[in-house]
């Protein structure tokens, strides 16, 4: 009885062993660098491992998994599986959390950048797969689950867009980073900077911070020269006052599907909320993403009589408080000025 035992015994060793050491291909020496999400189940991976090749279809992972204990004790993170692995050397790596240190990139967006172009930029940076979905914040950025995790920043905001409030800086991002990741990097920068500024400036304004960042954004885009940003705040507010339109060129090329680099007359006519040469106020939403200094300016204005400008070659602006002054400014300018 106990010889019939240990031959059993043996068998189920010999048996046991060799599963442990069967690989899915053991001439195949690449490595295949893959990512075990968080709370993953031991069916979800085998299925992960089996679709890149890295098990045999029928291996006996998850049984093995259980037996052994590591199924409770897998770690998520970016692995380094090759297909020459065998199945302990699989089980092993998951189980002490072998992962790779993930490679980091540095990306840099200006004062000033849209949703769309840091897409662009995530795009250029190697990050090609979040680009996409990144520029897609544009319309549907402000989730349920993100407006209450921010309630302080979004409680009064009805806008689903993030345009605005991700704030302009240079980041480190992993190769896999998620765009939900990004965004919450970029917002806690946001309210690492802006929020603490905010509290202090809010009874100077009787706009709201959602306000205040659109107005912040058309001056983004219009001041070339940081001491000039105030002024042209100035000119907007001024405006506001008069009951006039913003008509800030910006906004039309935001409006627009295919925005040229000039904006030209025919193009004034666009119906959108964005349109300030058609529509009073301020636009429904910030333009782009502005730095601090913007927003400081949209909240401490210059006092000036001034209504228009024109910009130089050199970037900077000739201010003039009537359109007959501002007439003769052009006149005095490049062949085709931008003036507002």
């Amino acid at each position: 009885m106990i010889k019939y035992l240990l031959l059993v015994l043996g068998i189920f060793i010999l048996v046991f062993s060799s599963i442990l050491m069967q690989a899915s291909d053991p001439s195949h020496h690449s490595q295949i660098e893959i990512e075990i999400i968080k709370g993953s189940s031991a069916a979800a991976i085998q299925s992960l491992l089996e679709n890149r090749n890295i098990l045999k279809e029928g291996s006996g992972f998850v049984f093995l998994a259980r037996v052994l204990g590591v199924a409770k004790s897998i770690q998520a993170g970016l692995y380094n599986f090759s297909p020459s692995d065998p199945l302990y050397v699989i089980l092993w790596k998951l189980r002490y959390g072998k992962i790779l240190t993930p490679q980091q990139s540095k990306v840099t967006f200006p004062e000033g950048t849209s949703i769309y172009k840091m897409g662009l930029i995530l795009k250029d940076r190697g990050l090609t797969e979040e680009a996409v979905k990144f520029q897609g914040l544009v319309n549907e950025g402000i989730t349920e689950k993100l407006r209450k995790k921010h309630w302080t920043l979004f409680k009064y905001i009805s806008s689903e867009s993030l345009e605005g409030y991700l704030y302009p800086d240079t980041y480190l991002f992993f190769k896999q980073e998620t765009v939900e990741s990004i965004v919450e990097k970029m917002l806690a920068r946001f309210e690492e900077l802006v929020l603490p500024f905010w509290e202090k400036a809010r009874p100077a304004t009787s706009y709201s911070l959602h306000e205040i960042l659109t107005l912040a954004s058309i001056i983004e885009k219009e001041a070339q020269l940081p001491a000039e940003r105030p002024i042209i705040a100035s000119v907007f507010y001024n405006r506001l006052k008069a009951g006039m339109p913003l008509a800030a060129d910006p906004t039309i090329k935001y409006a627009l599907e295919r925005p040229t680099k000039r904006v030209y007359l025919d193009q004034l006519s666009i119906d959108s909320l964005f349109n300030t040469y058609k529509r009073k106020g301020l636009p429904p939403g910030p333009i782009c993403n502005p730095g601090i200094e913007s927003i400081k300016a949209a909240v401490y204005p210059a006092t000036t009589n001034y209504f228009f400008f024109v910009a130089r070659a050199n970037g900077s602006h000739i201010f003039s408080k009537t359109w007959q002054e501002h007439q003769r400014a052009r006149q005095t300018t490049s062949p085709h000025p931008s003036s507002h």
